[in-house]
């Protein structure tokens, strides 16, 4: 069975909030999966898959390293934030993912076209790289963008054509990093509420969700 560490340690949103995600924690137990609440940081080398969703306390420098180790060894790790950088959390994001080639950039994503119920802010996109093929369309709530730079860095989510950054950046949404010797990875996201009770029954959220757990 495998096991999905849930950070609460850097005061990130609680999976057992019932109200934003007890349809994400009923998926899960479906799956085959087990999810729980990590408060202690070196109790996540416990598990299998380890989640920061929408941390606003930074990571330190022994923090990242130790992460960076878990990936070494083959561990999934996700991290996700949020548009505008609201809380400051693209720069917290940023103290993580940096060190993986990964780069939130706090913008706000529109899209006019592509969209959920004409909101210009709930962008929907087809436009998806290295998922599974029952993820064909997702819709990702009030989401930033990403940068890469490192080769080892690959797209999983890009904004349709009509997608539109506010800082003119590429509108590069999800992310992975993959190590070249363990296959362990690093997911970034620019939003953390795909995965809650409004987005995850919208198009393939559901399959998408539980993708990023299991990779």
């Amino acid at each position: 069975m495998r096991k999905i560490g849930w950070s609460v340690s850097h005061q990130e949103f609680i999976i057992s909030d019932h109200y934003y995600f007890s349809k994400l924690q009923r998926y899960i137990k479906e799956a085959g999966m087990q999810v729980e609440e990590v408060d202690e940081f070196e109790k996540l080398a416990n598990y299998d898959t380890i989640v920061f969703n929408y941390p606003e306390i930074p990571f330190t420098e022994n923090e990242a390293k130790f992460i960076e180790e878990l990936v070494k060894k083959g561990k999934t790790v996700g991290i996700f934030a949020y548009y505008k950088n609201e809380d400051r959390i693209a720069d917290t994001c940023n103290t993580l993912s940096e060190r993986f080639g990964i780069k939130f950039n706090g913008d706000i994503i529109t899209d006019n076209i592509n969209n959920y119920e004409n909101d210009n802010l709930l962008i929907v996109t087809s436009d998806l790289y290295n998922l599974p093929e029952n993820v064909k369309k997702v819709m990702l709530a009030c989401t930033d963008s990403l940068i890469t730079t490192s080769p080892n860095v690959r797209p999983l989510v890009h904004g349709e054509d009509t997608a539109e950054s506010k800082l003119e950046e590429e509108t590069l949404l999800f992310a992975e990093y993959v190590d070249p010797e363990s296959g362990g990875k690093f997911i970034a996201g620019g939003t953390c509420v795909f995965w809650d009770n409004y987005s995850i029954d919208l198009y393939n959220n559901k399959e998408f969700s539980l993708d990023i757990l299991s990779r």
